[in-house]
This record gives C-alpha cells, structure tokens and sequence, in this order.
C-alpha cells in the first residue's frame, strides 16, 4: 500500500540536438487548430490532443440539423484533413460523432475523434476553484482544483480508492483508467469505508464526457472484485504487476508493467522484477497478449511518450543517495512490442545499460509540445512540489526548471504524496491536468471512521501558463 516509488523514478539526458537542420525536413505536425460550424454552434470548440488520437467536442443548438454540416478545419502547416474542407459531414446518422483523420506533411496520421453534443446536454463544468499560489510556485502559474475530477474518483461503490493513476485516450473517444493497489467495496454517505477488499491493480473505462460513465474492467463487483492482471498463477501475495503508461499502436492498446516480488515480511520488503508489456485488443480492451521480460534492469513502466522522430521513449529511475537517477530506452516504429535501444554515453545501442540523464525526478512524464520537450516530475522523496523542466531534445539536458504546483502541506508528516501524473487525455487546449496521489503512513486509518474512504486515493489540478 504505503509504496516508495522507488519502482517509478525518471529523469533527463545529456545529448545532441535531434533537431534536423536539412532543408528538406518534413514536420511532423498534424492537429486540429479550430473547428468551427458556421452556424448552431454555442461557444468555442474544446480541443484536446493526445499523443494517439484526440478529440473536439462542440456544442450545439438543439434544433440543428447534423445530417450536412460543413466546418471549418484548420490544422497544421502543410497538413491535410479529412474529410476535406467544403465537404459535407453527416455527423446524425453516426450517432453525432465523426473521425477527422489529419496527416502530416512528412505523412504521418493521426485520428480525431469529434463530438458534437446537444445544448441540452451541456454540462455545467468544468467546475474549478482558484488555488492561491502564496510565493510556493511560479507567479506565471495559474492553478485549479478540478472538482469535476475529484468527485468522478470519489466513489461510494465497487473501486473506491487507489494510486498510480493512469489515463490514456483511446481512438474512440473513451478513456482507458489504471490504477495500482486498490479498495473495492462499500462507502458510507460519511465517507467510511468499511468492508473492503484489495487488489493489486485496477482499471475502468470512462465512455463519454459525462462523469458518471464509469465501467469496470476487473472481474467481479464489490467485495468479489479481483485483480484486473494478474501475474500469471502465482499467489498475488508473492508476485503482482503495477500497472504503469500505455500508448495507442494500430488496433491495440499497449500497456507496460512493473512486475513486482515479494522479498520479506515487512512493509517495504518488495523489489521491481522486470518491465512486462500487456497489449490489448479495441475497443474491446480484451487482454490478448502478455510479453514477459522485455527489460529486466531497469522499471520502464512509469513513463513513455509517443516523439515526432517515429520513436516511443521510455523513461526509468532509480534511487541513489538523496537523489535518483533517469534512464532512457526507445521502441521503434512507436510499438512497445518491438526491439528496444537503450541511451549510454555512446549514444544508442541494443544493450541494457543505466546512463543517468538528470537527478532528482520522479515518476517521469515526458511530452512533446510545440517543438519542445517538456519533464514533469515530483519532488524527490515524497516532497511537496510539482515541476517542469523543457529540452530540445527527448533526452536532455533538461533545463528551465520551475514549479508548477505544490502539494497541500496537509498532505505530509502523517501522509506520503507520490505518483504525479499529466492526464493528457483530459487536458484541453493550453492547460495540463495533473493528479497526485495521498496516502496514510497509517495503513489502519483507511478504514472505520467518517473520512477514511478520502485518505487513500488521487486528486486533480489544471495548470495553465505553464509554458
């Protein structure tokens, strides 16, 4: 429960620009900069785009006719769209909902998933509340508590609480959630979570934007729940997998795993074993294939991101002397499944290696935006702030540090705080969603009083002007 997330550590690399400087590079951009209808339509498209797929939702009149619709599409420089502009669109008899396909001017494809959605099932939100910085981050910073969020994992049935909170945006539109050690059972109205069992990892998918679209992937309801994957038939006491990153490739969805051992009686007596890959078929998210070992020294679960250069980066660390240490391996081709390169002081090569790219980082989230990488990581040691560094290149050297959030001070002495994670798949336009996770240093407080369903689980901020 109480882990130390020494199994879910990153960091930055010392490195060349990869920047190509021929006068023939194609870029490799391919988004949906505005859409708009030209007429029906109520405020401003939202735009959220994910590293696979993404997605537009509009808002509309309620008497609009959807069955030839003709917006306006603008996307990348040297992009193409489709279906073209000036076509018509039949969004009603696809169930108001459509799948724009953008590629890029070097050829690269990606899918949007549009929605447009009725005024009379406009939501309200999303319902934030202004947090005061008080000089603990960057006064460019602006920070909301997402209320909305943090009531869609405040639940009272079947999962109630958990950590390593995972999402990731699938090609139509749904959410894929994971997460590590989890509580199935009951919640009172007074947040007391009563009889309850434990698994080891969990999952649900969240269909549409609404809040209460919340289905279960583990076997089981309730106190019956199981572990959603399982490593093998060995006694989940001994043997289990956290779930970590997953990324869209083809028509599957690939997920990477820490496999974790038992190695003594106490608390903190576990170890990382080797990184596993779970692929899973769409949209049904069947487990279908599991692919054991695919590294073995080092745990590249806690973070991976899809780059422009055709690779997928994974990035691992590990604990030192009051700091920890980031590692580099890649896939190409963006398949997980595939051969791995591992980042040394040579450069890359086919052999595992640990090259220490930046200090200090933990549970590394990597992305891409606008020409730059961008590192958010948590403070070493269960510490309170959020920060973001930025390189040119997807390994460093990581520069430009500055905090973006930091943790309410509640949540340490009696509680550790760990397991920061960007959620792409919810961030808009100009915003970065991130959760962290609490827990108790008091395992028996999770349990039989008022309150102790909130002590375990994650929360949600939106961080904008975090450029």
């Amino acid at each position: 429960m109480n882990k130390m997330i020494l199994l879910l550590m990153t960091g930055g690399i010392l490195t060349s620009c990869v920047k190509n400087p021929l006068r023939d590079y194609q870029s490799q951009e391919r988004a949906i900069i505005s859409f708009k209808l030209q007429e029906g339509q109520i405020g401003t498209s939202e735009i959220v785009n994910g590293a696979d797929s993404a997605t537009v939702t509009l808002y509309v009149e309620n008497d609009l006719d959807l069955s030839a619709l003709t917006p306006v599409v603008t996307v990348s420089k040297n992009a193409k769209v489709l279906p073209a502009p000036g076509v018509k669109v039949d969004f009603a008899t696809h169930g108001n909902r459509y799948t724009y396909r953008v590629t890029s001017e070097s050829g690269a494809p990606k899918y949007w998933y549009v929605r447009l959605l009725k005024k009379n099932e406009q939501p309200a939100g999303p319902r934030l509340q202004l947090l005061q910085s008080n000089g603990r981050w960057d006064p460019r910073v602006t920070v909301y508590s997402d209320l909305d969020y943090n009531d869609y994992l405040t639940r009272y049935q079947n999962w109630n609480g958990g950590d390593g909170c995972y999402s990731a945006l699938l090609p139509d539109g749904r959410i894929v959630w994971s997460f590590q050690d989890s509580f199935f059972g009951q919640v009172s109205t007074d947040r007391n979570r009563t009889n309850n069992v434990f698994v080891r990892n969990a999952a649900h998918l969240q269909l549409d934007t609404s809040l209460q679209s919340f289905v279960q992937l583990n076997p089981g309801l309730g106190t019956q729940s199981q572990t959603w994957i399982k490593y093998g038939n060995a006694p989940e006491d001994e043997d289990w997998y956290w779930p970590g990153a997953g990324q869209v490739h083809g028509n599957k969805f690939q997920m990477l795993l820490s496999h974790v051992r038992k190695t003594g009686s106490g608390t903190w007596d576990f170890q990382h074993v080797s990184t596993d890959l779970a692929i899973f078929d769409l949209p049904s998210m069947q487990l279908s294939q599991l692919i054991k070992d695919k590294d073995v020294l080092s745990n590249y679960s806690a973070g991976s991101m899809k780059a422009p250069d055709g690779y997928t980066y994974l990035y691992s660390t590990e604990n030192g002397y009051l700091t920890s240490y980031m590692y580099v391996a890649r896939a190409a081709n963006q398949d997980l499944s595939g051969t791995w390169e591992y980042y040394g002081q040579n450069g890359w090569s086919n052999t595992p290696v640990k090259y220490n790219v930046c200090n200090d980082i933990t549970q590394p989230n990597v992305f891409y935006k606008d020409g730059k990488y961008y590192l958010v990581s948590q403070q070493n040691l269960f510490g309170l702030d959020i920060y973001i560094l930025e390189s040119s290149t997807p390994v460093g050297p990581w520069t430009n540090k500055r905090t973006l959030y930091h943790i309410p001070d509640q949540y340490s002495g009696d509680f550790i705080s760990y397991n920061s994670f960007v959620h792409h798949a919810l961030s808009r336009e100009g915003e970065l969603v991130i959760s962290y996770n609490i827990n108790p240093t008091d395992f028996a407080s999770n349990f039989n009083h008022p309150g102790s369903a909130d002590r375990y689980r994650p929360f949600f901020v939106r961080v904008f002007n975090w450029k």
